[in-house]
């Protein structure tokens, strides 16, 4: 009996711990990247999506979502690519050259002016995110980031942050606001009138 009222009590404070970190999304923040996201679109350029851990499967999450979400991008593919989903390419650099540098290397070559990579991070200090990001404002793309805790060097280096503090190793939370944040922005495409004209297309 005893356990199931602890049980109780966690999913309370669980919960609360979420909501808590989406009560504190600033919406302003948000819709400047729901805009850098649909500009990225419109003008055919790329949106690269990195992170570890955790954070790569929302990487390949959001991958499926922006670019094939086929109910409702019914004639627009936006252009869109996980760093996360080739095994041999991320073994391969972490073996060869360094973990530190699985996303930049595949960045090299690839990504353009324009194009925009967001990373994913509770932490905000991989190097592996922050290597790829001070490469990507290099080549004049734009930076966005998903960081929790105090945000970490990747807030900083980043141009536009959506950092929703939390306290340092309360990973669960966290990682399930990012997940939210990708279907939160694609229900949101689906209903705005300028992506609903590039749909057209």
């Amino acid at each position: 009996m005893s356990r199931k009222i602890d049980i109780k009590e966690h999913v309370l404070d669980y919960r609360q711990r979420l909501l808590t970190l989406y009560d504190s999304l600033d919406i302003g923040i948000l819709e400047k990247a729901i805009d850098i996201f649909i500009e990225c679109f419109k003008n055919g350029k790329t949106l690269y999506i990195a992170g570890n851990g955790g954070s790569a499967a929302t990487s390949s999450h959001m991958q499926c979502d922006f670019g094939f979400f086929v109910r409702h991008f019914t004639h627009f593919r936006p252009k869109v690519l996980s760093l996360t989903d080739c095994t041999p390419m991320l073994t391969a650099i972490g073996n060869d050259n360094s973990y530190d540098d699985i996303f930049i290397e595949q960045l090299r070559g690839s990504f353009e002016k324009g194009d925009v990579l967001l990373t994913i991070s509770a932490s905000g200090n991989s190097k592996n995110v922050i290597k790829a990001t001070e490469y990507a404002n290099e080549k004049e793309g734009t930076t966005i980031c998903f960081v929790g805790f105090d945000g970490g060097l990747l807030k900083e280096k980043s141009q536009l942050a959506i950092h929703t503090p939390n306290s340092k190793g309360d990973y669960g939370p966290i990682e399930d606001l990012h997940m939210i944040l990708d279907h939160l922005i694609i229900s949101y495409l689906v209903k705005d009138k300028e992506f609903l004209e590039i749909n057209k297309c």
